[in-house]
């Protein structure tokens, strides 16, 4: 055989070293696959729905985060704001955590993977303040809608006309439209708006009927609103009606006649509406509860000849008056934030109107003074000769702001703080009525 045909012969010791040494290799190819491997990618997707003002619920989607040439094992999410990490193994479930402080945070998420290596990411949540929105009479005497800090600073107006403005109320979810009422010199009707004034949207067209109130739903997709439609013009007959968010699908929801039914509220964590009605009560009005299923219930009557939920004067001035029942006023009853407790105005056998608090079954009702002492307050300095009335709570649960008239023609916008039970006056200029946030 040729020497080329030869195939040549490797000896057994010689073999047994290659394989050895083949081995060797493998293993220690094995042992730095993390380092010669590729690091997992970090990705990280920030949703708030809209909000931006404090408190605001987040949602973290780092389920696009992967590892080239393996798998995650293990990730960290810093909030940036002091709180305790989210971490764990499995990156698909999203992760919920709420702001309760404006400011600007930086969210680091770190995720490792099965060879020990890690990738990074960050983000920037930024926080706005809790704000307040309001009616105000203060620059040409007509009342306009003005937005402020929950602590009285940084007050401007989103929308100023030379016709009235009445009765905002920020839309849930987003906060970021604001439902009101305005008149033009014939009605009043509803309209709804963004925060800073623009996109302004007429959702009732009742040329000789007043539709005012309005109040969005829980999900925002429903406005309720209080209406005289069904006989115009008429301060008797006045019903709580709905619509859809567009103004569409309007329709009478309450059948309160021959007596009336005035200031809706939506809960803000389902469809019940409280409302106010002279019906069945002992005296000029009471609270009545509309359920999901459609069940309508009186929950508090203040008793003879008392008012509660409207109890609050009746405005003066206007280009179109309100046109509201004998006895009625402007102020109506609002959810706390979790949907347990209302707290509404009532007119006192004594004549002055005070902010009460009580449990959302209309039982335990209370000053707010005395709730707030209940929390552990000191000494809160709330109730007071003077008239207090258009109650609305804070959606960080902080608090209750209110009006405060001293019948000397000065109407101010108040604010109680639940920890330490303390008084701040918010507004100074003209008359402040009307506040309204998320709740």
């Amino acid at each position: 055989m040729s020497a080329l045909m030869r195939t040549p012969r490797i000896g057994s010791r010689r073999l047994v070293a290659v394989i050895g040494l083949l081995a060797i290799l493998m293993v220690g190819l094995a042992a730095c696959r993390g380092f010669f491997g590729q690091a997992p990618i970090a990705i990280l997707w920030i949703d708030g729905g809209g909000d931006t003002e404090a408190p605001v619920t987040i949602t973290f989607d780092i389920s696009d985060s992967n590892d080239p040439d393996g798998t995650i094992a293990s990730f960290d999410l810093d909030f940036g704001d002091g709180s305790t990490h989210a971490s764990g193994a499995d990156v698909s479930v999203p992760i919920v955590h709420e702001y309760t402080d404006e400011g600007t945070y930086q969210v680091v998420l770190t995720v490792t993977d099965n060879d020990g290596r890690i990738g990074m990411t960050n983000r920037t949540v930024t926080i706005g303040p809790v704000m307040i929105t309001f009616a105000t009479d203060r620059a040409l005497g007509d009342y306009d809608i003005y937005r402020m800090k929950a602590d009285g600073t940084d007050e401007a107006a989103v929308y100023d006309s030379a016709d009235d403005e009445l009765f905002p109320d920020l839309v849930r979810v987003t906060r970021d439209r604001i439902a009101f009422a305005g008149e033009d010199g014939t009605s009043w009707n509803i309209w709804t708006m963004t925060v800073d004034g623009t996109g302004r949207s007429q959702l009732t067209v009742q040329t000789a009927s007043n539709q005012i109130q309005p109040s969005w739903s829980s999900d925002a997709d429903m406005i309720a609103y209080a209406s005289n439609a069904a006989q115009t013009p008429s301060t008797t007959t006045w019903e709580i009606y709905t619509m859809s968010a567009d103004g569409t699908g309007q329709a009478k929801l309450t059948s309160q006649s021959p007596s009336w039914a005035i200031a809706p509220a939506y809960s803000p964590v389902s469809d019940d509406l409280l409302f106010v009605s002279n019906k069945g009560s002992s005296g000029g009005s009471s609270i009545w509860l509309r359920e999901e299923d459609g069940t309508t219930t009186e929950i508090y009557d203040p008793g003879v000849g008392g008012r509660a939920g409207d109890a609050s004067p009746v405005l003066a001035g206007l280009g179109t008056a309100l046109d509201l029942p004998a006895g009625a006023g402007i102020s109506r009853p609002v959810w706390s934030p979790d949907g347990t407790k209302i707290a509404f105005s009532r007119q006192r056998s004594t004549g002055e109107i005070d902010i009460y608090v009580m449990d959302a079954d209309g039982t335990n009702a209370e000053t707010l003074e005395d709730y707030v002492d209940s929390l552990g307050s000191t000494n809160p300095n709330i109730t007071t000769d003077y008239d207090e009335y258009c109650p609305y709570w804070l959606e960080d649960d902080s608090g209750i702001v209110f009006v405060r008239d001293d019948g000397a023609g000065d109407v101010q916008i108040y604010k109680v703080e639940f920890a330490t039970g303390s008084v701040t006056q918010l507004t100074e200029t003209g008359s402040n009525i009307s506040p309204a946030s998320k709740d």
